[in-house]
C-alpha cells in the first residue's frame, strides 16, 4: 500500500492521535475513511453522515412514514 506524508500542525496530530484513541482506530483508518468520502462526490456524506451510516439510510421499508408519525407526536407533544 502506498504512502502519503501530511505536514499539520502538532496540535492537531495530537487531536487526531486521542481521537483515533477514542474510536479505537488509527488515525490512518480515519483519514482513509475522509478521503474515501472524497471519492464518492459528497464530502459531508448525507446529511453529514458516515459513508456506512449514508448507505443504511431508507434501506428499512415504511420508516418515512413512522418518521413523519413521530415527528407528528413530538410536535404535539411540545406545542
Amino acid at each position: 500500500m502506498p504512502k502519503l506524508t501530511l505536514h499539520v500542525p502538532g496540535d492537531l496530530v495530537i487531536a487526531a492521535k486521542k481521537e483515533a484513541a477514542a474510536r479505537e482506530t488509527s488515525v490512518s483508518k480515519m483519514v482513509s475513511d475522509y478521503f474515501r468520502t472524497l471519492e464518492h462526490g459528497d464530502p459531508g456524506g448525507e446529511k453529514g453522515f458516515s459513508p456506512v451510516t449514508s448507505s443504511l439510510i431508507g434501506c428499512i421499508r415504511g420508516a418515512k412514514e413512522d418518521e413523519r408519525s413521530y415527528v407528528e407526536y413530538l410536535e404535539e407533544k411540545h406545542s
